[in-house]
């Protein structure tokens, strides 16, 4: 007999019952394995997906970092790098909303909060006080005879010599009124604009410090002020200017004054003096200068002289060096 009916002839193989387990346990088994197969494919199906966003998330990085590459080295230069705080250049753009751009004074404080001194402390006999006090004299000063309106436009000098002792009082009055040597007109104390000239809203602007000590004399106290100070001029013709420097001028200062105090000194010499100074100017119109008024650059006759790329002397823009012998109208 056959393997194939020793088989068919076996007893539980006969039992109808154990036939039908037998198939419904087969089907089982083939159902599981079609699931497990599934899954498999399902496994398979995924993996490429996986790698295939990962790798899309990698393009979008690198074209994230390109554009942002590009964008950068598109940006203008003078977004990209600070004004040079020592100098204006021959060429730059200009824009009377914003008339200090590419100049130092762009990142000066508007009026005189750009003029600062140390905390006040006591300074030889001085307590402290009266150190504060005669920074606020010195300030007054200051403001009084270049950023007050009445003095720049009307050319009112009262309220500059109300800052002073008596005494010295009636000394500045007379040098006010004086027509200014040829060598022109910034010893003359103030600051008076020319006629025809009005300064854009941005400032004027400023920069320096105040520091005080003992003074020369008995019962002085001096304090040293080394400042330079901005003016911005409106122009009519915006577009036919070529730099800062023609709408753009500045004053370089440096000065001593002393707060005379004692009771024993006469009333009439008490109070705040002008104890000497230098100035320069940069950025002017030279007619008006050599009136002793303030014109912008752009009142000077058209040059033909092509741009010569020299450094201005630091000393017209930073209060640390010394004030220049020279200024552009020499």
């Amino acid at each position: 007999m056959d393997e194939e009916n020793l088989l068919d002839s076996h007893p539980d193989l006969a039992d109808p019952e154990w036939r039908k387990h037998a198939r419904t346990d087969a089907w089982l088994g083939s159902k599981q394995d079609r699931k497990q197969f599934r899954r498999q494919q399902r496994r398979a199906a995924r993996r490429p997906g996986r790698r295939w966003w990962g790798f899309a998330a990698f393009l979008l990085v690198l074209a994230v970092t390109t554009t942002a590459i590009v964008l950068l080295g598109r940006r203008p230069a003078q977004d990209a790098a600070p004004p040079n705080p020592t100098s204006v250049p021959e060429v730059a753009p200009v824009d009377l909303t914003r008339p200090f751009a590419h100049t130092p004074a762009d990142a000066w404080p508007k009026g005189l909060d750009g003029i600062t001194s140390p905390p006040a402390a006591a300074v030889g006999a001085f307590k402290a006080d009266a150190v504060a006090e005669a920074y606020a004299k010195v300030r007054q000063a200051i403001s009084a005879a270049n950023l007050d309106p009445a003095v720049l436009y009307r050319h009112d000098t009262t309220a500059f010599l109300a800052a002073f002792a008596p005494e010295q009082r009636e000394q500045l009055a007379p040098r006010l009124t004086e027509k200014p040597s040829k060598e022109g007109g910034f010893d003359t104390y103030v600051t008076e604009i020319a006629d025809g000239y009005h300064l854009l809203d941005a400032g004027p602007r400023t920069f320096g410090t105040l520091t005080a000590r003992v003074g020369d004399n008995p019962g002085e106290l001096a304090v040293e002020a080394k400042y330079v100070i901005a003016y911005a001029f409106d122009s009519p013709h915006p577009k036919s200017l070529t730099s800062p420097n023609e709408i753009v001028s500045f004053l370089r200062v440096d000065e001593t004054y002393a707060v005379v105090t004692g009771s024993r000194t006469a009333k009439s010499r008490l109070g705040l003096w002008l104890d000497g100074g230098q100035s320069a100017l940069s950025s002017v119109g030279c007619a008006a200068a050599k009136e002793g008024y303030l014109a912008p650059g752009y009142a000077n006759p058209p040059s033909a002289t092509p741009p010569t790329g020299d450094q201005d002397a630091p000393g017209y823009y930073d209060p640390k060096y010394p004030v220049p012998t020279l200024d552009g109208c020499n």
